[in-house]
């Protein structure tokens, strides 16, 4: 046994989760309603689906790309800054939206900017979180993960009623300022280190620190070296790009990840041209679904941490019930029906988005590659913008070439199970070797 400063797994950390959840509240809940926000803008443009798929796909494009210099800049700048100038981004881009009168220019501002906003957000979040705690992980970014749940409950309600009282400028440039809120969240964020607490710990390191206490040499151990490349690939971690294992995890995740933003572009469309609601009927359905996946994010991964479940296991099934709740939500048409498959949708979909990072972090720490967590979760998302731009696209150029969003739902279901399939072969031949 010997002593060593570990994080404290509570204490501040909670104040920090705190922290996080209000920057989700007011910034990743808004993805959900792009849809409900600007449907008719984009319409009276004269642009459909196609162009609403590459507004939403080229945000996302920016989002994860941007995981190629989020590591490195929350090495630098540690998670406090990084998630501030998030916030002011993402607050300063819907503003712009405000003005815009083309898809181009929503594309620069909601795509570009509000996307690499977004991408800032979710890396420096998840690291600050993950260097405050070890065994209460999983229910630390379930409730952090929940404001981006309350958000989703509020924001569909608040949306549709600012379009029904002001037009699409003052109502977008109200949802701007309250973007600018995270700032404040994004406050608490206070640096591990000033928290950090003495324990006795057993020799063999299984109480060692994670992520986010210190990362003095971006990552890897390679000394100094004197070739350019050399020292960028220690910066970015390039040797974890090796394991075969490591990429057939983030192309899984970047298939479900590509089925589930399809999903949320293509939802109100569904609810409203498809089963024919009315924009306060499908705003309920939206609320519904957001309600369950909240009480999810705050109830299921507390249960998961105490049973020490996988965090891949957990993702893998919650993906097969999304594929089984898409196609049963598919052929609905009618209101109560919807509600209840979009309550049953919220609570798989929960799971997933709760444990897409933690796959990623329980990953680095089962191969003791813990420091390379931030650009691990950088070629995650690289991985998520590469698929979206492709697959991505073909799914809205497929709702516009069917015109049935109802197929457009089953095609989603196709990128989750080859998700399933992948991860399913990879244990089969690990166990049979």
């Amino acid at each position: 046994m010997r002593a060593s400063l570990v994080p404290p797994d509570g204490g501040y950390g909670w104040i920090v989760v705190a922290g996080c959840a209000l920057v989700n509240v007011f910034n990743q809940s808004l993805v959900s309603v792009f849809g409900l926000m600007f449907a008719d803008y984009l319409t009276s443009l004269g642009e459909h689906a196609f162009g609403a798929a590459l507004v939403m796909n080229v945000c996302n494009i920016s989002l994860n790309f941007s995981g190629l210099i989020t590591g490195p800049i929350i090495k630098q700048f540690k998670p406090r800054k990084a998630a501030i100038l998030g916030s002011l981004l993402t607050g300063t881009a819907l503003s712009l939206c405000s003005y815009s009168t083309s898809l181009w220019q929503i594309v620069l501002s909601y795509s570009v900017v509000f996307g690499f906003g977004l991408g800032l957000i979710q890396s420096s979040t998840f690291v600050s979180l993950n260097s405050y705690f070890r065994r209460r992980k999983g229910r630390a970014v379930g409730f952090a993960l929940a404001g981006t749940g309350v958000g989703q409950i509020l924001m569909p309600i608040l949306v549709q009623y600012l379009l029904s009282n002001f037009n699409f400028r003052d109502a977008t440039l109200i949802i701007g300022g309250l973007a600018f809120n995270g700032v404040v969240g994004a406050c608490l964020l206070q640096p591990v280190e000033w928290h950090l607490k003495a324990s006795l710990i057993d020799d063999d390191g299984e109480a060692q620190p994670l992520l986010g206490t210190t990362i003095p040499n971006g990552g890897a151990s390679c000394g100094k070296p004197s070739c350019g490349w050399s020292k960028l690939a220690a910066l970015m971690d390039f040797a974890i790009l090796k394991q075969v294992s490591f990429l057939n995890l983030i192309v899984g995740l970047g298939l479900a990840y590509t089925a589930s933003t399809s999903f949320s572009l293509f939802f109100p469309y569904f609810l409203q041209k498809s089963a024919n609601l009315t924009m306060l009927e499908a705003a309920n359905c939206m609320s519904v679904l957001s309600t369950t996946d909240l009480i999810t994010r705050v109830t299921v991964p507390a249960f998961v941490d105490k049973m020490n479940f996988s965090h891949r296991t957990t993702f893998l099934l919650a993906g097969l019930c999304l594929v089984v709740a898409r196609s049963v939500m598919a052929e609905m048409r009618s209101l109560m029906p919807l509600m209840i498959t979009s309550a049953f949708y919220g609570i798989f979909r929960s799971i997933t988005i709760v444990n897409q990072n933690l796959t990623v972090s329980e990953y680095c720490s089962e191969r003791h590659i813990e420091k390379m967590l931030p650009n691990a979760l950088g070629f995650n998302m690289v991985t998520k913008g590469i698929l979206v731009l492709s697959l991505g696209q073909i799914l809205g150029w497929f709702a516009d070439f069917t015109g049935s969003y109802a197929l457009n739902l089953h095609a989603q279901n196709v990128l989750l199970v080859t998700t399933c399939v992948l991860w399913l072969c990879e244990m089969y031949f690990k166990d049979d070797h």
